[in-house]
């Protein structure tokens, strides 16, 4: 009985993959990468919105924070 209780707290993990060009994208990781690369920049600013766009044609992903962009705000794939 324990151990049913155990398996049903433990939540799975969840990964979503684009997969285009014959590449793998995990778009998870994508997102947590580009956050990083804007807080070691901005450290100070409020973040209440963040949205990820990935091109995999460019091998890219642009991302906008609280609704505005830069062309800084790149990482490669």
């Amino acid at each position: 009985m324990a151990e049913k209780k155990q398996a049903e707290k433990k939540a799975p993990v969840i990964k979503t993959i684009l997969q285009a060009d014959g590449k793998d994208f995990d778009i998870s990781c994508i997102a947590e990468k580009a956050l990083k690369s804007y807080k070691s920049v901005h450290k100070r600013k409020v973040v209440n919105e963040f949205c990820v766009y990935i091109k995999p044609e460019e091998n890219a992903a642009y991302y906008t924070v609280n609704g505005e962009g830069d062309e800084s705000f790149k990482i490669e794939l």
